[in-house]
């Protein structure tokens, strides 16, 4: 059975959040975090563990 986690967006963040969804039909911000992790999440994981420059290549 599919596990379900729930994830608060920043006051400060929701104005943003919601220009995306405007902006490209993404219907809920539920949708929106999952497709920003499922596109940019290794990326960003790699970034911050400080494994690839910001041009996306190993360092």
């Amino acid at each position: 059975m599919p596990r379900q986690v729930r994830a608060v967006i920043s006051p400060d963040l929701v104005p943003i959040a919601e220009s995306v969804m405007a902006a490209t039909g993404i219907a809920t911000h539920s949708q929106l975090v999952c497709l920003l992790i499922k596109n940019f999440g290794t990326e960003l994981s790699q970034r911050l563990k400080g494994e690839t420059t910001t041009q996306g290549r190993q360092s």
